[in-house]
């Protein structure tokens, strides 16, 4: 019996490992949203560009609205802790699901904290007259003033000094 719980919670460490090393070679991959990067979906569509000229430039922080990864993970590390908690079987139980429960809370939170990232959110005058803000990551800064494309498409928009 103490030989077959000291294998089951080996395994579970060994998952918990495993799992704690995909989300964070997930989240490596995240999308920056910056101006040189494009999705598979844009692949093969067309896109409208606008001109128009910058007429102000703000830092803004663009965080994520949720992270699946990070909740699934955390609720998976918690329900894996929480069930080597209690002696009987209802006890573990409990605590899988406790765990489970508080474990998402945090992987979510967690999640969304590692996409926050650093943008700019440009207010742009288009040639028509049209006035819009467009948010894109930081990897390039438009100052007000210069001359832009503003390319619609799949990705959303983006700004591309002319």
């Amino acid at each position: 019996m103490m030989m077959q719980l000291s294998a089951n919670s080996a395994s579970r460490k060994a998952l918990a490992g495993a799992l704690a090393a995909l989300t964070l070679a997930v989240a490596g991959c995240a999308s920056t949203g910056g101006v040189g990067q494009a999705s598979t979906r844009s692949m093969g569509q067309a896109s409208t560009v606008y001109t128009g000229v910058v007429t102000s430039a703000r830092e803004v922080v663009i965080r994520p609205d949720r992270s699946v990864i990070g909740t699934a993970t955390g609720a998976v590390l918690g329900g894996i802790a929480g069930s080597e908690i209690g002696g009987g079987d209802k006890a573990q139980t409990a605590g899988a699901i406790g765990g489970a429960v508080i474990g998402g809370i945090a992987g979510n939170a967690a999640g969304k904290a590692m996409g926050t990232q650093r943008g700019y959110a440009y207010i742009v005058r288009f040639d028509n007259g049209e006035v819009k803000e467009i948010i894109q990551g930081a990897d390039l800064y438009i100052p007000p003033g210069t001359p832009v494309n503003a390319i619609a498409g799949a990705d959303g928009w983006k700004l591309v000094p002319r």
